[in-house]
């Protein structure tokens, strides 16, 4: 009887051991479960982080390249205004130095606004003396050394009754030496040459006869050789 009973209660107890058994397992697998989906969740999200990163990488890495591409057309567009820029100083320094002469001339002419040398210049070039590239180019294609012959020689023409102003005959220098000229002017008292000079006027003065009295409109030549573009005009002393 008591080993019936001591069987029985044993079996009892087994079957509570393994009903909690099963238990334990069944909560332990649940928590496992539970584990595994949060796992698996934070897992799905640092994948979908990861995929939206990757688009944004390739996104940027499209952008870099086009921002590479027009940062190199930009760069050829830089180098190319560069030469541009260069070719245009070269050709304006190119266009200064050859009409540097012409515009020195011009410049000197200035002085003589209003004279009558003002006017011989303006009917020996045909055209007004306002300085201007047009002008700069017609005193390039005609010659400044022609321009201030004619000049000179219509100057000289009313030399005897209108003597030089002083602001005529102070920038004659500069006129001549912008022409590649030199002037030639005969001091008072030097014998009067017709070979070498023009007699404008006479005076009556106490010099000897013959002689120069005054210079009253140098002559030109042409820098560094003797021979006359045009004799100076003189008045000469009658004795």
């Amino acid at each position: 009887m008591k080993e019936t009973f001591s069987a029985a209660l044993r079996a009892e107890i087994e079957a509570i051991v393994m009903r909690y058994e099963a238990l334990v397992s069944s909560r332990v697998e649940a928590a496992e479960r539970e584990g595994a989906g949060a796992v698996q969740g934070e897992l799905a999200k640092l994948r979908a982080e990861r995929d939206e990163l990757s688009r944004e990488l390739a996104t940027l890495r499209v952008q870099r390249e086009r921002l590479s591409l027009d940062l190199d057309t930009a760069r050829e567009r830089i180098a190319a205004l560069e030469a541009e820029v260069r070719a245009g100083a070269a050709a304006a320094s190119a266009l200064e130095e050859q009409f540097s002469a012409e515009k020195k001339f011009v410049s000197a002419c200035d002085d003589v606004t209003g004279t009558m040398l003002e006017g011989a210049l303006r009917a020996s070039l045909g055209r007004d003396l306002a300085a201007s590239p047009a002008l700069f180019a017609a005193l390039k294609a005609k010659g400044l050394e022609v321009v201030l012959v004619g000049a000179f020689k219509e100057r000289g023409r009313t030399i005897a009754h209108a003597p030089l102003l002083e602001r005529e005959r102070n920038p004659l220098a500069a006129l001549a030496s912008a022409a590649g000229c030199e002037l030639v002017a005969p001091t008072a008292g030097t014998r009067f040459s017709a070979s070498a000079m023009e007699k404008a006027a006479t005076t009556s003065d106490p010099a000897e006869e013959g002689n120069v009295v005054e210079c009253m409109l140098p002559g030109l030549r042409r820098a560094g050789t003797e021979g006359m573009l045009v004799f100076p005009r003189v008045r000469v002393a009658t004795g």
